[in-house]
């Protein structure tokens, strides 16, 4: 049977015609689309998460070395503070057990990316005008929505098994290593898939992250509450950060943590694709009661990048004010404790961390490690972003007005710097807010000195990467995120598995400076500012003499 081309088709008619197997194939396309968009983050992800897990397996020994030195690591337990920051303790002073409340941590990150690539895939790339082009063809609303949440289970079965393997491989008790690498996998379909269902419900990206936060900062009180001393360990069943600690062999819960993070992605997945069937530009809860917002008009291309920007910035902003609400409430909590087992602060010693007996050292721990991260991984997502705006062609739209190439560029560049600026002070509020709920000696000064200290780092690797999109623009995306995970992995992992100091010295993150319970050092900060104002000035230059590339 041949298809029936009706005279004067197009290539668009012509797919309507086509035989019914065409609308498998254009799922696949489709598929095929989504994985390659998913592609540069699940990379950078595993690389960070795998490769930082199995370097605290690989370390442990080391850290650990006698028995006094177990017996005091055993001794955090009972302390709600160090619960609240890495989930249930369960025999910390064994490998497996050591490694599980490490993974309680990095579950943040975790959560983070599932929510990241959720509302990105679905109603990122609708707002962006992408999806209209997809659904004029074979397929439906609902199959394009199963072909992006396919390629999102697809990276998250490939970043289980790197956690499996890499983990099984320095030492890790393999059904350990396959619980934990399933669950992780897991745990981020769950929030993408929270993700998807949220952006069927919020009719803006920005309203579609705002209520994925929510269900992820949710779901982080809810462990602050299980941690807390009086209550009972069921509580730590209400949330999925709660549910890493249960895969320690003793619990004999691995099938019921595997099952209840499945259910989870169920439940959220089925009414998402119920609801997938809705309009273009739609949701279940619009601007106001008239229906959708009007679009308001921009009129200059500052204005834009502002419109661009403001999104992603809430966004992250969201993520970033509880994981600092929760670091500024245990500020004096941790420090008690670290004063009565002073071998912990020997375990951190080489990563720069001092003063850890006073609120303000586990404050700089907190920033120079977790915001210092979030920032800079936010600046690496604007890069990609501007260099989306070249391989989509939507950049050619501004360079035919009167809008110069560099002009456009720098106030891209400059607007998110102004972007992580912002959600800077926003999780030096948090965490401000949070230690005003204990009896700490911090002040809203030193967190905010706390958030000055890592913004250059953040600068740096936002200027580095707009030096990327001038000089390899195809590239730029991943290597941007890339340095990210490189810088990061050889100051956190490096130290304890024994690298030169020269080689550490090569980390931006090695130069963070125990802020507040030292002193900004302005030479260190003007030099970090230097290097990416110089990375921005090359990517101008670059961006100023080649021609746009497309994806």
């Amino acid at each position: 049977m041949k298809t029936v081309v009706p005279p004067g088709a197009t290539g668009l008619t012509l797919a309507r015609h086509q035989l019914p197997a065409g609308a498998a194939k254009a799922w696949w396309r489709a598929y095929r689309h989504h994985l390659r968009l998913v592609r540069g983050g699940w990379l950078a992800w595993t690389i960070v998460l795998a490769g930082i897990g199995s370097g605290v397996i690989a370390t442990f020994e080391d850290r650990y070395a006698t028995e006094a030195d177990l017996a005091a690591f055993a001794a955090f337990e009972d302390v709600a503070s160090f619960q609240v920051l890495t989930g249930r303790y369960v025999q910390v002073d064994t490998v497996e057990g050591f490694t599980l409340s490490r993974w309680g941590m990095f579950a943040i990150g975790v959560a983070v990316w599932g929510m990241l690539t959720g509302v990105g895939l679905v109603r990122g790339s609708e707002d962006d005008g992408h999806v209209e082009p997809l659904r004029s063809g074979l397929i439906t609303a609902r199959g394009l929505l199963l072909a992006a949440l396919a390629a999102m289970l697809t990276g998250h079965v490939a970043f289980a098994a790197a956690i499996f393997l890499s983990h099984a491989a320095v030492g890790l008790d393999a059904a350990t290593a396959w619980a934990l690498g399933a669950a992780m996998g897991l745990l981020a379909t769950a929030f993408a898939a929270a993700a998807a269902l949220a952006s069927q419900v919020g009719a803006t990206r920005q309203r579609a992250m705002a209520l994925a936060a929510a269900v992820f900062g949710l779901a982080l009180v809810l462990r602050l509450v299980a941690a807390a001393g009086a209550t009972p360990a069921w509580t730590w069943w209400t949330t999925p950060f709660g549910w890493i600690g249960f895969l320690h062999e003793v619990d004999g819960a691995r099938a019921q943590v595997i099952g209840a993070l499945i259910a989870l992605s169920v439940a959220l997945l089925v009414p998402a694709l119920v609801l997938a069937r809705r309009d273009l530009h739609d949701g279940l809860i619009t601007a106001g009661s008239g229906g959708r917002r009007k679009a308001r008009p921009v009129r200059a291309h500052a204005a834009l990048a502002r419109h661009l920007a403001a999104g992603p910035t809430a966004a992250w902003s969201t993520m970033a004010l509880p994981l600092a609400f929760v670091l500024g409430m245990q500020t004096g909590d941790f420090a008690a404790v670290v004063d009565q087992i002073p071998a912990t602060a020997a375990f951190l010693e080489p990563l720069g961390m001092v003063g850890l007996t006073t609120p303000e050292g586990f404050l700089a721990l907190s920033f120079t490690v977790f915001i210092a991260l979030l920032l800079a991984l936010f600046a690496a997502s604007q890069v990609a972003a501007i260099r989306e705006e070249e391989a989509s062609w939507r950049l050619e739209h501004l360079l035919v007005r009167p809008t110069g190439r560099v002009d456009w560029l720098l106030t891209r560049t400059a607007t998110a710097a102004v972007a992580v600026a912002v959600i800077a002070l926003a999780a030096a509020v948090a965490a401000w807010l949070g230690a005003s709920f204990t009896a700490t000696t911090l002040t809203f000064g030193d967190t905010i000195l706390a958030a000055l200290n890592v913004l250059p780092l953040a600068w740096l690797f936002l200027g580095l990467g707009v030096g990327l999109v001038g000089v390899a623009p195809r590239l730029s995306a991943s290597l941007a995120y890339g340095l990210v995970v490189a810088a990061f992995l050889i100051d956190f992992v490096g130290s304890f598995v024994g690298l030169p100091e020269t080689a550490l010295e090569l980390s931006p993150f090695r130069h963070l400076a125990a802020v507040p319970f030292v002193a900004i050092p302005v030479g260190t900060s003007l030099l970090l500012l230097m290097i990416g104002l110089l990375g921005t000035a090359l990517g101008a230059l670059g961006f100023r003499r080649r021609d746009l590339q497309e994806a």
